[in-house]
């Protein structure tokens, strides 16, 4: 299966702080598919934060988006999981995943190569069958 590539930007403030949000655009065949029931959440909180902007430092942000390539050559290839959103704030950028199978994904996130160390990430797993994490998230943004 071949996951949309379109992906809204939404810029903004939380808590008198800039937040970004990206969200994936055309995922509602996947939602509706009840494929992927599991929510995976992964956060990485930035050692180095920009004290003016609040986002993580330019050479950090590198090591974020790397990591983002990584995540998603990991999991979407073989349809094993969904990058559906990735939020940006207060020094922690934060992936909402949608998976399969927890088990398939572990194995899939112990590719993602380490060539430059461990990821500083901590990774969450809740049951969402009906994506409410994802949707809540994307209609608060499109109402505001």
């Amino acid at each position: 299966m071949a996951f949309s590539n379109r992906w809204v930007l939404a810029d903004g403030t939380l808590n008198d702080q800039p937040i970004t949000i990206r969200y994936r655009d055309d995922v509602q065949q996947e939602l509706d598919s009840g494929d992927y029931g599991q929510c995976i959440q992964i956060s990485w909180e930035a050692e180095d934060v920009d004290a003016e902007t609040g986002y993580p430092s330019a050479a950090e942000l590198d090591k974020i988006d790397e990591f983002n390539k990584k995540l998603m050559d990991a999991i979407e290839p073989n349809a094993h999981g969904i990058v559906v959103m990735v939020l940006m704030a207060q020094g922690v950028n934060q992936w909402i995943v949608y998976v399969r199978d927890n088990e398939e994904i572990q194995k899939d996130l112990n590719t993602i190569p380490t060539d430059t160390g461990l990821y500083p990430i901590e990774v969450v797993s809740d049951e969402d069958a009906g994506w409410e994490i994802f949707t809540e998230l994307r209609g608060a943004i499109k109402t505001h």
